[in-house]
């Protein structure tokens, strides 16, 4: 079965939070944590990553926490992915024009590449109107 890791739905869930309060405040890991259901040594480990793909920042101190890096409409769920999985590669490259399995593994790749080339501002936004929908619908 073809799956992301914990890793890359931990990273995501935490990112769109911190997307939440993008210029507004800095998040505590264990906030983050707790809000999101995630283990918070995990988190740490996630967050070491993210930090060094220049992804998120950490703020030291009391008043301290974490945040974006950048905007994000500039960060891509592939861009959080890569940091913390690798790059999405079905197909190792081959010059064998006639091989259709290749073709097949390729094209597979380019469409998730597609799907996940989503900016953590579009996927806040599917968020926000799902969670819309769920509370209409009560």
């Amino acid at each position: 079965m073809l799956s992301l890791s914990a890793k890359s739905i931990y990273g995501l869930k935490a990112i769109l939070l911190l997307a939440e309060y993008h210029g507004e405040e800095l998040l505590s890991i264990r906030e983050i944590a707790s809000r999101r259901s995630i283990p918070r040594q995990y988190l740490e480990q996630i967050f070491n990553r993210l930090a060094r793909a220049g992804i998120i920042k950490s703020v030291r101190g009391k008043f301290g926490g974490y945040r974006l890096a950048r905007p994000p409409h500039t960060i891509t769920a592939s861009e959080v992915i890569a940091a913390l999985e690798g790059t999405i590669e079905l197909a190792p490259d081959d010059n064998d024009p006639a091989d259709v399995i290749h073709d097949l593994l390729k094209q597979a790749e380019t469409s998730l590449n597609e799907v996940f080339s989503l900016s953590i501002a579009e996927l806040l936004e599917k968020a926000k109107k799902k969670r819309r929908i769920i509370n209409f619908s009560i």
